[in-house]
């Protein structure tokens, strides 16, 4: 049993992830069929054009900024979270992860709402008498949302190395005199630099990978990059010669930053007795130290839902007779109270695929899991480079391999809805590896002898001891896989027709159309979901886990 599902999931993985891919890039030409997709001489013409080189620079240089940016802006955030226990820090650490979890054409119209030419930014600075400012749509305005997005993941994994690390060293340099700036720079920083660097290579992959911020806040083929060319010449201009190429290009770009990134990876975080100083004693002490964390505080929650909630205004709010007016007509046109029962299969066909993406990603990090855990050392790299690739490889591509894949051979077999499963739950599988995967491995290892010699089935321990330590970790791995799939486009938008709608694409429609209120209804819907989500994943993973074995034992 347990082999036979490790089984499948290494041929899943080989075929349905793996194969599309190599056979778009190695493969035929599917408008001519006689000729090779890549060959050398178009990967030498693509490499010596100056515009498509301009492209790549351009695409390296924004994700670079982002991911720099995006590390500065978590780090007073990650001292706060690492110092400091406060009211509310659980659901603080949550809605500061929200960002990353929402759908990034959600993301795409928080930016315009927010920060757009007649943006709330605007309207303030217009209140106030200043100057409007026109950023969104050019480099600046990709970093903010480069920003927003990624902001969560670097708060996570600095945060955690930060807790990690013992309060002594900071005790002696104090007692020697070094203040803290001096502090922060000659011992902080190089303790933390392993999770800096690492967190900087996962931005930075997640950048070079990104397609929906840069197709809306692009601009113009100024601001084009490589996600975006391909895409292009794909989907719209047929050329799938120099689409294969740079593809293989983008490929090889991934595949050298997830090997930097296993190698640079920080270990497994150590319990240490908590040491966190109370922030309202500081407050009321009058400690500076204590209002700079309280205005950090504030101004990350600020930045996380100021965009949220220029989302959740816009949507009940339309605009007639020249003035504002509060309505909740645009959702009751959405829920078909108007004869409109579009977005309805649309929210069905979401949740539909999202649920059962969740659950494949569950069944084939099952056995993915089990394979890397009874691997040898010498074997074990290779096996997570395998099934962690997905991470790294552009969405985009991924799904233009599907589509061909679907038009030559499943088309007319095979409901497209199905194969879009198929598609999220390989997609979303290596993320649910890698909550899952620390997870199982902090499982103590003398619980399966001490199961052994009481006489224990391996389906006893697995029901009485395993499932409840994992419980967690299992319910944050299936939440974070069920909305990843829930908000993916870039996949998706290659490959689905008009058969199979979901609420992503309905807001990219709205979005390109300047409906901003049914898009911003659309995107409550989604932001509700994850929060509900969110609720129960909260509530149902603080049970004792383990607690059977413990009171056994």
């Amino acid at each position: 049993m347990v082999w036979g599902l490790s089984g499948f999931a290494l041929a899943a993985f080989i075929v349905g992830f793996y194969g599309p891919i190599l056979h778009f890039l190695i493969g035929p030409d599917p408008l001519n069929p006689a000729a090779p997709a890549l060959s050398w001489d178009i990967l030498r013409e693509v490499l010596s054009d100056s515009w498509i080189l301009g492209i790549l620079g351009f695409s390296l240089l924004q994700a670079f900024l982002s991911a720099a940016l995006s590390i500065l802006v978590a780090l007073p955030g990650a001292w706060v979270l690492a110092r400091y226990d406060f009211p509310g820090r659980r659901w603080f650490e949550h809605l500061t992860l929200l960002p990353f979890l929402l759908p990034t054409i959600l993301v795409v119209l928080a930016m315009v709402l927010f920060f757009g030419n007649r943006g709330w930014l605007n309207q303030a600075l217009g209140w106030l008498g200043f100057p409007q400012i026109q950023f969104l749509y050019s480099l600046s305005g990709i970093l903010i949302a480069h920003v927003f997005y990624n902001v969560p993941l670097a708060l996570k994994l600095i945060s955690a190395a930060w807790m990690r690390l013992s309060g002594q060293y900071e005790q002696a340099a104090q007692m020697l005199g070094a203040n803290v700036w001096r502090r922060f720079r000659t011992l902080l920083i190089p303790l933390l630099l392993p999770a800096i660097i690492s967190a900087f290579a996962a931005i930075f992959l997640l950048c070079l990978n990104s397609f929906a911020i840069l197709l809306v806040l692009g601009g113009g083929p100024k601001h084009t990059t490589l996600e975006v060319l391909i895409y292009q010449l794909a989907r719209i201009e047929l050329d799938i010669p120099r689409a294969a190429s740079l593809s293989l290009l983008q490929s090889g770009l991934a595949i050298f930053l997830l090997a930097l990134l296993l190698q640079l990876r920080p270990p497994t975080p150590r319990q240490r007795p908590p040491n966190l100083r109370k922030l309202g004693a500081d407050l009321q002490s009058k400690c500076p130290e204590a209002w700079f964390a309280l205005a950090v505080l504030v101004a990350l929650t600020t930045f996380a839902l100021g965009p949220l909630l220029a989302v959740l205004v816009d949507s009940v709010r339309i605009f007639k007779h020249g003035q504002w007016h509060f309505s909740f007509q645009t959702y009751l046109d959405l829920f078909g109270f108007r004869g409109n029962t579009r977005f309805l299969d649309s929210l069905r066909n979401s949740f539909g695929i999202a649920l059962g993406g969740a659950t494949l990603a569950m069944l084939l990090g099952s056995g993915t899991l089990l394979l890397i855990l009874n691997s040898s050392k010498r074997t074990r790299p290779l096996l997570e480079g395998v099934f962690l690739l997905p991470v790294a490889l552009s969405t985009v591509v991924f799904g233009i391999a599907w589509f061909h894949l679907y038009q030559r051979i499943l088309a007319g077999q095979v409901a497209l809805v199905w194969v879009i499963i198929a598609m999220h739950g390989l997609l979303v599988c290596p993320y649910w590896l890698r909550i899952m995967l620390p997870a199982a491995e902090a499982v103590p290892r003398q619980w399966f002898q001490v199961s052994r010699l009481l006489g224990h089935t391996s389906e006893t321990f697995l029901r009485r001891v395993l499932l409840p330590w994992l419980r967690p970790s299992l319910a944050t791995a299936f939440f974070f896989a069920f909305t990843l799939s829930l908000g993916e486009l870039n996949a998706i938008l290659m490959i689905a027709d008009d058969t199979v709608q979901t609420v992503p694409l309905e807001i990219y429609s709205a979005l390109g159309g300047y409906r901003f209120a049914r898009a911003s209804a659309l995107g409550v819907v989604l932001l509700l979901a994850s929060l509900l989500l969110l609720v129960l994943l909260n509530l149902g993973a603080q049970g004792r886990v383990g607690s059977n074995f413990r009171k056994r034992n």
